[in-house]
């Protein structure tokens, strides 16, 4: 992880079309940059920043008592990390592990606690924000329960590979789309011979125009 004042920062640039967050706001912040798999945040920590990402993709994790982790959401750039702790509707955050090379403001927290909350104008940027994760959560439990697993593997494969390179551990995603690890693994297989993906070590090359065209072809 590499932290650098917001003044001197080579990636200040990233926001130049974001007009959400004032001048003297910006004076007091940080930019991150966080490696592949590199923690962002961790479980049962206090948060000393509020994170917004600049540019990259990261995921949310829970660790249940029998120690499972659980994907709670994926998410990327113009997303907030630390908002629910921000407004006190958690104490302590969850793990959100970068998928690639991720960039983030961050705010201190005790900035946005004493600033930001009483700033009309960023609470509703963050009300608004709130709502609308929340119904991502609640889309991605319907389509659980509504889609064919294979489009929504499709669509979660683009969404979450970097530079066309998926990463995800089988038992993670099964828990997220809330299917069995055979059936995962059934679909995986259909996906090679369908020219969808190849294996790359431990990992998988997607092929994403093929990707694409599966999924305009379920819409037409």
């Amino acid at each position: 992880m590499i932290k650098t004042a917001y003044q001197v920062s080579s990636k200040k640039q990233l926001l130049q079309q974001i007009n959400f967050f004032s001048e003297e706001t910006l004076k007091n912040s940080f930019i991150f940059e966080f490696g592949m798999n590199e923690f962002i945040q961790q479980e049962g920590n206090e948060m000393p920043f509020i994170f917004y990402i600049l540019q990259g993709k990261a995921k949310i994790l829970k660790t249940e008592e029998n120690g499972k982790r659980l994907i709670i959401q994926f998410i990327e750039r113009n997303d907030f990390i630390g908002e629910l702790s921000l407004v006190k509707a958690e104490e302590r955050g969850k793990d959100v592990v970068s998928l690639g090379q991720t960039i983030c403001l961050g705010i201190p927290m005790s900035y946005a606690q004493s600033v930001l909350l009483n700033d009309v104008h960023f609470l509703q940027k963050i009300s608004q924000y709130i709502g609308h994760k929340l119904l991502i959560r609640m889309e991605h439990f319907a389509a659980n329960q509504s889609f064919d697993l294979k489009y929504r593997l499709a669509e979660l494969m683009l969404a979450v590979s970097v530079d066309d390179l998926y990463k995800e551990k089988h038992t993670e995603i099964s828990e997220y789309l809330g299917v069995s690890y055979r059936h995962l693994l059934h679909i995986f297989s259909q996906f090679k011979e369908w020219g969808f993906i190849e294996k790359k070590g431990q990992n998988y090359q997607i092929h994403r125009k093929n990707l694409e065209l599966f999924l305009r072809e379920k819409q037409s």
